[in-house]
């Protein structure tokens, strides 16, 4: 079923957010630096278009995480966690991400349905440094899976759609 941009907006949950995207990541390998771009293409069932994650069929398409779990994340190791290094490709302020398991998120005409957490890794505590993965604790972000695609950029908001 393909949606239309107004059709998205009659679904918008008015009680949750909106969240704001704070920062957009991209690796082009598995393990490679991630670099901060301000917009992305997001391809229907695959993911960010130049990420590794991109390919169809995947529950992992693209990795969101709160902002806020990156600065007490930072708070509590008492350092400064470089932009990308939770191997998150999308930052978000102001809305809850764990809580939104099982819904359709929106960020412009595209459309995602949240499909697990994506608990931190033992990934973090390179990229992070030691006690990285503790300290993000259970806010390591969310897995999306595209529905819809589009472009999302830097300051989009993200909404919770009623389903």
């Amino acid at each position: 079923m393909t949606r239309t941009v107004s059709s998205i907006d009659a679904r918008i949950d008015l009680t949750k957010g909106p969240g704001q995207i704070e920062s957009i990541h991209l690796a082009p390998a598995r393990g490679a630096p991630a670099r901060m771009v301000e917009t992305a293409v997001v391809a229907p069932d695959h993911g960010l278009v130049g990420d590794w994650r991109n390919r169809p069929g995947s529950r992992r398409q693209v990795t969101l995480i709160d902002g806020w779990a990156i600065d007490r994340a930072a708070e509590t190791l008492e350092i400064t966690i470089p932009p990308g290094a939770t191997r998150r490709q999308i930052v978000v302020r102001g809305l809850a991400l764990n809580s939104l398991v099982g819904k359709h998120i929106s960020i412009g005409e595209v459309v995602m349905e949240v499909t697990m957490l994506c608990d931190p890794c033992d990934q973090m505590e390179t990229a992070i440094g030691p006690g990285g993965r503790a300290a993000l604790g259970d806010d390591g972000g969310i897995c999306v899976r595209v529905i819809q695609g589009g472009e999302v950029r830097v300051g989009n908001e993200v909404r919770v759609l009623i389903d």
